[in-house]
């Protein structure tokens, strides 16, 4: 194996992106399961927050996968599209239930109460940790 692409020359900060991540996605699917979710649904077709917390699970899901792959992604270039990917799906998460579906308008209804504060702070905060990973790892080229 070559010494540059071994995970004991790389150090412990390697896969640390990678854990944080992860953390990040676990804490976004288990909130939006239990106390981020919206109430109960009601008979007939799923309202908007319902809506919008099944799309958020599936970008989670996606935000998961690449977290996973990051953490044992030896590859400079690949960790590089990783980061970025992990950026972007993580701004996305943030801008979810602001401007691409917009939750409802009532301020006493808990989707906007607890799940949009908590959605928003997930997404950037994975969304900052994706880019200043690959802002890093862009800076280094030149080193």
């Amino acid at each position: 194996m070559d010494a540059k692409k071994s995970r004991f020359t790389t150090g412990v900060r390697a896969p640390l992106v990678g854990v944080v991540l992860t953390a990040l996605s676990a804490l976004l699917a288990i909130g939006l399961v239990t106390f981020a979710a919206p109430w109960a649904e009601t008979a007939g077709a799923p309202d908007a927050c319902h809506v919008v917390r099944r799309v958020l699970l599936a970008m989670d899901a996606v935000l998961g996968v690449i977290s996973v792959v990051r953490i044992f992604e030896l590859d400079e270039g690949e960790r590089r599209g990783l980061s970025f990917s992990a950026a972007l799906v993580g701004g996305l998460i943030a801008s979810t239930p602001v401007w691409i579906m917009p939750l409802c308008a009532d301020a006493t209804m808990r989707c906007t109460m607890v799940m949009l504060p908590f959605v928003t702070g997930v997404g950037v905060a994975a969304a900052l940790v994706g880019g200043a990973d690959l802002v890093r790892r862009l800076l280094a080229i030149g080193r």
